[in-house]
């Protein structure tokens, strides 16, 4: 949403959370993630406003420890929508993606029909 409809720079993301969503959003995440979901949304917030492109923020939320599947996953799905973020995750990272029921496909076909919503609200 932050980033879709352009609501401000990356590096002010978590100021506009907490302002809007009750939390200590704006506060930078340090240390490892446990498995409560707060931490893991504020290690995301954090590696989104630190890093300019998509693999160095993939690493970011790696070197995290813990939860950094869930960290990355809320992280780069914000920053993939931002434009002071470069997209710049090797083509092997998304071809090598498993194509169960809920796979490669299923992702792409849901990430258009997202942004065509959007599109549509303009």
């Amino acid at each position: 949403h932050y980033f879709i409809y352009d609501l401000g720079a990356k590096q002010h993301l978590g100021q506009f959370l907490a302002e809007h969503v009750p939390g200590d959003w704006a506060i930078p995440w340090q240390g490892k993630v446990k498995a409560q979901g707060w931490m893991s949304v504020r290690a995301g917030i954090t590696a989104v406003e630190t890093h300019d492109n998509l693999s160095d923020m993939l690493r970011g939320c790696v070197n995290y420890s813990g939860d950094v599947d869930t960290v990355a996953t809320i992280a780069l799905a914000a920053a993939s929508c931002s434009k002071e973020v470069e997209n710049n995750l090797p083509q092997h990272l998304i071809l090598s993606l498993e194509n169960g029921t809920y796979g490669r496909e299923y992702i792409t076909r849901l990430d258009r029909e997202l942004m065509a919503l959007v599109k549509s609200d303009e």
